[in-house]
């Protein structure tokens, strides 16, 4: 099911209390609007768009994975994004954990919310998409797709197909349990596979290479002769995002 909206503080705000009203189905459910006065980012930063300039939309699950492996489907959801515009002829890729990214620039971001009593996960998405214009602090990070390719997006055809793309990857991913099925997948469109990165996690900051991820979704940084499992915290690439 998807509910449309014109305007709403945040569509993962909407599904949250639609499930402390009671919403207690199975069946997945999406909100879309064409304007958020309260987009949310990781890390609680904000995040805005003009009405109609973005595609902005949330899906709440209930996976069938443990609580602790509901991570990995904001990879998957990346996964889906990314499928749907190849489909489109446009070929980004994949800055893990939740950024896809179209000429060394940002032009989506995922963040997935867990609701612990309903054991359900909520995965908002934003996608500049019909932007004629970035922000001029953003510039150096931040892009859309008109600015990259010239051409509009549809948002109901790019939302039907990310949602099939999703569900079919959410399938795949409920079945194996973790990354086996998916995860070469993933990595051939890993921005940051064989380059170097920097790490901010909580125990510090530290430079490595990119190896890929393991089977659950976590990034394989090379540091110092040993391999580090990154579970979460930020991640530069060289030559992404202006960072040199």
């Amino acid at each position: 099911m998807i509910i449309n909206l014109d305007e709403v503080d945040s569509t993962n705000e909407y599904l949250k209390r639609m499930v402390e009203d009671g919403y207690d189905s199975d069946e997945m459910l999406t909100v879309t609007a064409q304007f958020q006065t309260a987009g949310k980012g990781r890390r609680g930063r904000q995040w805005f768009s003009d009405p109609g300039t973005a595609l902005m939309f949330s899906v709440l699950v209930k996976p069938k994975l443990a609580m602790d492996d509901f991570s990995m489907i904001t990879l998957i959801m990346a996964m889906a994004v990314r499928q749907s515009l190849k489909d489109i002829d446009i070929d980004p890729r994949i800055k893990w954990p939740n950024d896809i990214v179209l000429g060394e620039k940002k032009i989506c971001g995922i963040l997935t919310e867990a609701l612990l009593e309903s054991k359900r996960l909520i995965v908002g998405v934003g996608i500049n998409t019909n932007q004629e214009s970035i922000p001029q602090e953003l510039k150096d990070s931040a892009t859309s797709i008109l600015l990259e390719t010239d051409d509009c997006v549809d948002h109901d055809s790019l939302l039907d197909s990310i949602l099939f793309n999703f569900e079919k990857l959410l399938d795949r991913l409920s079945e194996s349990g973790d990354m086996t099925d998916l995860k070469s997948e993933y990595e051939e469109a890993l921005v940051s596979l064989d380059k170097e990165v920097t790490v901010l996690d909580p125990t510090g900051e530290f430079n490595g290479t990119c190896k890929g991820i393991d089977n659950k979704g976590q990034l394989i940084v090379s540091h110092e002769g040993q391999d580090t499992y990154v579970y979460a915290g930020e991640v530069s690439v060289r030559g992404i995002y202006g960072y040199v």
